[in-house]
């Protein structure tokens, strides 16, 4: 069996000394007298003396190897709490994190199912909403994380870390439906995305821009451009992973481009790096497992995907 010397009877040693006799430590502690006569008993038998000497016409008080554990005992109830005040405030947390609407439909739920099964009493709340906005509320401690989508520089390896790309998509009976085209043909069209002032809009404004006026119109949220497409003759443009499904079932069909979308890149942005055994470092842990990314070790190039920034733009790990 472990010898170890235990909190109760750590806090009955306390209890004994401060209140002076075994009737008032077993009322300060809760405990029944005689409770509180085992531990002490316990005590004995676990370090080999005896723990109180009891004087006629007094109360027990503590013999000379007692005394000497007192501060130990202190010190042992004082850790104690301090762990169990810890845990309490992690098992109450409350974790606020920013996410664009993809995002928080298609990656996030697995990642976060597994991490409410695990950390139950913490309260995980999404906020939707735009990416240059939820990083600066990460800023402003309105957030405690926020996972955007941004543009990737493909010279450092953007394109080829973050397994995401976009997709341009149509209906099955779009004159389009597997066809490959150059981007000057492409121009031409009207292309329908999810947010008017999403990080796409400017991406594709961007890339198209060069082959003439791009037409880009907005459905407001994901599902819209997918509902949008099978009444108009636009091209959808959306992350890939959230028209998998669709294309695999042949709802929609994509189009190709001759030339090379641009590229996109997950990224967490936090105020300061989160600690591996907290709530928030085991969330973040679970969505680079689910996600299949593994860790970021710190200095490594800040186009890798789903690494930390700090509010201030710095890489962190």
């Amino acid at each position: 069996m472990a010898r170890d010397l235990e909190v109760r009877h750590c806090r009955a040693l306390v209890a004994l000394h401060d209140g002076g006799g075994v009737g008032a430590a077993a009322r300060a502690l809760g405990d029944a007298q005689s409770t509180l006569s085992e531990t002490l008993l316990s005590l004995e038998r676990l370090i080999g003396v005896p723990v109180t000497v009891r004087r006629i016409g007094r109360e027990a008080t503590l013999t000379a190897a007692a005394e000497a554990i007192l501060p130990h005992a202190r010190a042992l109830i004082a850790t104690s709490e301090a762990a169990l005040a810890a845990t309490a405030s992690q098992m109450l947390a409350t974790i606020q994190i920013g996410t664009v609407e993809s995002v928080s439909s298609f990656l996030l739920p697995a990642p976060l199912r597994d991490f409410r099964s695990r950390w139950p009493h913490v309260d995980v709340r999404i906020t939707i909403g735009l990416c240059e906005d939820l990083r600066r509320r990460v800023a402003r401690s309105e957030l405690d994380a926020a996972l955007t989508i941004e543009g990737a520089d493909r010279e450092t390896g953007g394109e080829g870390g973050w397994p995401a790309r976009l997709a341009l998509v149509v209906a099955p009976g779009h004159p389009l439906a597997g066809a490959e085209l150059g981007r000057p043909n492409l121009a031409s069209h009207a292309f329908l995305l999810a947010d008017p002032e999403g990080a796409f809009n400017g991406l594709m404004k961007s890339w198209l821009g060069r082959s003439g006026l791009p037409r880009l119109e907005s459905a407001g949220s994901v599902d819209g451009v997918k509902r949008g497409l099978s009444t108009s003759d636009a091209i959808g443009v959306l992350p890939d992973y959230a028209v998998a499904e669709e294309l695999a079932a042949g709802k929609l069909v994509a189009v190709k481009s001759a030339d090379p979308l641009p590229a996109i890149a997950l990224r967490l942005t936090t105020r300061d790096t989160p600690q591996p055994a907290s709530a928030l470092g085991s969330l973040v842990a679970g969505i680079r497992d689910a996600l299949g990314l593994g860790a970021c070790p710190t200095g490594e190039s800040a186009a890798r995907p789903l690494p930390f920034r700090s509010a201030s733009g710095n890489l962190s790990e």
